[in-house]
């Protein structure tokens, strides 16, 4: 198999992923070469682990790019078993497989010291950074959100000491009492919706909210813990800031880093009474896109270097 992979196009994707979400063509060619480079990486036993994140992380923004375009998990999986065929007739000790196994390295190194990447959907953008700190909360991967008033909210990953929490920080306006956060259940619908199933239900339009699924196939978790939000997740200081944070439980998080980068899932923010009226419920939505490759860029840190030895 003739070698075409150039892995450096997939870092410079990377860093320039604050663009246009890639469609088509593009993120076919892409996943081809991520998926390529990897299974050769692995067949050659050339890969650390660095190496096998970075390029896990990749393959999986190209195959969700693919899946929103329409193709099928079944497509990409034939498609895979035939790049690993291929690779696996691969001689490791040929020089241009040793040539991009040095590029594949040494791309690996860049992306890792990379500080934040955007990773673009159809109505959203991931932000995911690796900020070291120990001492205070912050967001790992984050996407900005806002309701029918206009108030913003940030939702996603936050890193507290050596804990992860998903989290939804509402930044301002009228505070809810609590939130509720509804996700496909897959137990009882495998994939997220088709367009022959969105037709049957009598849905129109290219929304998030029409992509939602119904009711009686999702599961439900509350938010376990209300508090004010810290500083260092809103850019706030002192007593002006009203920012209140809302954290889900563990299996919250689990279950949400498994969906399908095709899903929707929905916040059901609850307002206390108001005047004399009933409690009042409000959806907003947040598309699942590459949240878990921008959960892998995010919690990936460089490999310590080694000190120059000394005589």
């Amino acid at each position: 198999m003739a070698l075409r992979t150039r892995i450096f196009a997939f870092f410079l994707l990377a860093i320039l992923g604050s663009g246009k979400p890639v469609f088509g063509a593009d993120a076919f060619t892409a996943y081809r070469e991520r998926t390529s480079i990897l299974l050769i990486a692995m067949h050659c036993d050339a890969l650390g682990k660095l190496e096998k994140t970075a390029l896990v992380s990749g393959r999986a923004q190209a195959r969700g790019a693919l899946l929103r375009a329409g193709k099928t998990v079944q497509e990409l999986d034939e498609l895979e078993a035939d790049l690993a065929r291929r690779a696996a007739l691969i001689a490791c000790d040929r020089e241009d497989v040793q040539t991009e196994i040095t590029r594949m390295r040494e791309a690996a190194q860049i992306w890792s010291r990379l500080y934040t990447m955007r990773f673009p959907s159809r109505w959203q953008n991931w932000e995911a950074r690796r900020d070291d700190a120990r001492n205070k909360a912050r967001w790992r991967v984050r996407a900005p959100l806002s309701n029918a008033s206009d108030t913003a909210m940030d939702f996603g990953l936050v890193a507290q000491g050596e804990k992860a929490f998903l989290d939804l920080v509402v930044l301002g306006g009228r505070t809810p009492t609590s939130v509720v956060l509804h996700i496909r259940d897959s137990n009882k619908l495998k994939e997220p919706m088709d367009n022959d199933l969105l037709r049957l239900m009598g849905r129109t339009g290219d929304s998030p909210k029409n992509l939602m699924p119904p009711q009686s196939v999702t599961q439900s978790f509350f938010a376990i813990d209300k508090m004010l939000a810290p500083p260092s997740l809103t850019g706030e200081t002192g007593k002006s800031s009203t920012a209140i944070l809302f954290r889900f439980a563990d299996k919250a998080l689990h279950a949400f880093s498994h969906l399908d980068p095709r899903d929707v899932v929905a916040l059901e923010l609850v307002y206390p009474p108001h005047a004399g009226a009933k409690l009042r419920r409000e959806r907003v939505y947040a598309e699942v896109g590459d949240f878990a490759s921008a959960r892998l860029f995010a919690e990936t840190f460089p490999e310590p270097s080694e000190p120059p030895k000394t005589n």
